[in-house]
């Protein structure tokens, strides 16, 4: 399941200056007078490739095609080869099989919460010119920023008291350099803005600072620092359009805040009506169970999570080595949640997750935000569903796009295994271990056959005329560079929209 998530989300993904909260507007605003959005561009079997799929697929997807003369051909016909094995997938039911079909429904379950949260919360925020001005204004604002860190308290005082004593900032900033830790680790250059989305704190220091003056020193996560406001300037603006960008960035940011806290408020409300209780028994199990995968050996058993395993399973009347269904994890007025349901939703994201592993509490309390963020998500689903969210047309045609998408991933997955699972098999002689490089070779050749004998089964028919009044960012440019995009905030994290997989520059 970690292969299939990873091969869907880590893609490189070309974003216009398109927030996610207008994205749906976007085919609109490249495409209104030239094509509609459900003309067919291609068909390959009962799949078929509407001029929006193909327009998010492509604006979303990996530079490699756009430098092309032929941009749009060929990101189309990588989208038709994942659409030709995925076709073989579904053949072979691998959408059934457990954790594909868990993976699905998380992402429909994203795409309908999204829906729900826009017509919930979105629509209801309403600009304020006041607002977005303060936002602009502070994006104008460059800051420049040095500081002098130290891991402990008496690192920092020797660093105050040399500068007590007249000794230049940039001297001591200066020493603390060497071959592993350089300038860009002890410095920055960013907008007031940015700083004070990503460090409030800090931009609060600096906002009472002038330029060339150092703070005192700041104590954060057992961490000190004194910072230096290097400089500081307001950047011109120099045209009418570049005006209209910054203002139109700043109303995203205004609503993006807004809609940040009124979806905490939101959930806040969702989650204390139904007062939950999280079962200590069912929790202390769930600790040792990811202490075992997470955590080095020493630190498990410096924290004794063993004994805290035999006891909980004790006082679950749980025994070693034996399967552990219906034990509840979380219990509302209304429901109870269940270790198996945590544990589906955890390997689902475990790749983004980061436990804070410093001391046993710190352990515990990264597992018990991760329970409540749990609840949280199955909480908005359920309300999505009940409200009918999992019917608007939106959310059934991205769903549709994701459906082939995890098809495709999960047969490349199973091709990939094949290989991997073959050369064990030889290597047992104590043969040498493939390259890398010789792995890909197999795989593209696999999938290569795969393509061609599906092709021989199903039609693929391209419908050049609609591709061609497809309105595309970027084309045809050999200077066209990747960019890297996730949807962090939502149910689980994804790309924006399903794309091709990058690796199929290999196949050029």
């Amino acid at each position: 399941m970690q292969k299939i998530l990873r091969n869907i989300f880590i893609v490189s993904c070309i974003l216009f200056g398109v927030d996610e909260l207008s994205a749906q507007t976007y085919f609109d605003m490249k495409n209104k007078e030239t094509v509609n959005n459900y003309e067919i561009v291609a068909e390959v079997g009962d799949l078929k490739i509407t001029a929006e799929e193909f327009f998010y697929s492509y604006e979303f997807g990996p530079a490699f095609p756009k430098r092309k003369s032929d941009s749009k051909e060929t990101h189309l016909k990588y989208l038709i080869n994942e659409k030709l094995i995925a076709l073989e997938s579904y053949n072979e039911g691998l959408i059934n099989e457990e954790e594909v079909s868990f993976l699905f429904d998380d992402i429909q379950a994203d795409l309908a919460t999204e829906e729900m949260f826009k017509e919930d919360i979105l629509s209801k925020i309403k600009i304020d010119s006041a607002a977005v001005d303060t936002i602009l204004h502070s994006k104008q604002i460059e800051l420049e920023l040095k500081w002098l860190y130290s891991l402990d308290e008496e690192g920092i005082k020797a660093y105050w008291l040399a500068l007590y004593n007249d000794v230049p900032f940039d001297s001591l900033f200066m020493k603390q350099f060497n071959d592993s830790i350089f300038i860009d680790m002890r410095s920055m250059r960013t907008t007031f803005y940015s700083l004070r989305k990503n460090n409030p704190l800090l931009a609060q220091i600096v906002d009472t600072m002038k330029a060339g003056h150092y703070s005192a020193p700041i104590h954060v996560n057992n961490e000190w620092y004194i910072v230096k406001l290097e400089n500081i300037w307001r950047d011109i603006i120099t045209s009418e359009t570049e005006l209209n960008k910054l203002r139109y960035e700043s109303e995203q940011a205004f609503l993006k805040n807004n809609m940040d806290r009124e979806s905490d408020n939101y959930v806040d409300n969702l989650l204390r009506g139904e007062n939950p209780i999280i079962k200590k028994h069912a929790f202390n199990l769930l600790r040792a169970y990811l202490g075992k995968y997470i955590l080095p050996s020493e630190q498990y058993e410096e924290w004794e999570l063993e004994k805290i395993l035999d006891s909980a399973l004790s006082n679950l009347g749980l025994t070693r080595g034996a399967e552990y269904p219906g034990v509840d994890l979380v219990v509302t007025e209304k429901k109870r949640y269940l270790l198996d349901e945590f544990i589906t939703w955890y390997r689902n994201r475990s790749l983004y997750i980061k436990f804070d592993k410093s001391d046993l509490n710190s352990f515990s309390g990264s597992i018990e935000n991760l329970i409540w963020l749990m609840l949280r998500d199955k909480l908005l689903t359920q309300r999505a569903r009940e409200n009918g969210y999992f019917e608007n047309n939106w959310v059934k045609t991205q769903s549709n796009w994701w459906r082939d998408k995890i098809a495709y991933s999960a047969m490349r997955n199973k091709l990939a295994n094949s290989i991997l699972l073959a050369n064990e098999e030889v290597n047992t002689g104590g043969e040498s271990e493939p390259s890398p490089d010789d792995l890909s070779i197999e795989l593209i050749a696999k999938m290569f056959r795969m393509i061609q004998a599906s092709k021989a089964k199903y039609n693929v028919v391209i419908n050049n005329e609609v591709l061609n009044r497809i309105s595309v960012s970027e084309e045809n440019d050999p200077k066209v560079v990747d960019f890297y995009s996730a949807k962090k905030g939502g149910l689980i994290p994804r790309p924006p929209y399903p794309t091709i997989d990058n690796e199929w520059v290999n196949w050029e």
